[in-house]
């Protein structure tokens, strides 16, 4: 199991989900969902610098859950 592919992928996953959060609040501005992405991305608002640091923290996250993930599924005692 690389952590490299699960690092990346999980990434890649979390933002796109982010993106298409972002396509459906312009499009659906009355069913927005930034106010649940605010708790969860510290620093985040609907300006330009807000979803870049939205991205930022997103992939930092990804790679967070990949490292943890990978840890346990090398180091447990099962299998």
């Amino acid at each position: 199991m690389s952590i490299n592919r699960i690092g990346f992928s999980l990434s890649v996953v979390l933002v796109v989900s982010y993106i298409l959060c972002l396509v459906f609040d312009q499009l659906v501005p009355q069913y927005s969902m930034h106010e649940m992405w605010a708790p969860l991305l510290p620093g985040f608002s609907v300006t330009l610098a807000g979803i870049a640091i939205g991205f930022v923290e997103l992939i930092a996250y990804g790679w967070y859950v990949a490292v943890l993930y990978v840890f346990a599924h090398r180091y447990s005692p099962v299998g």
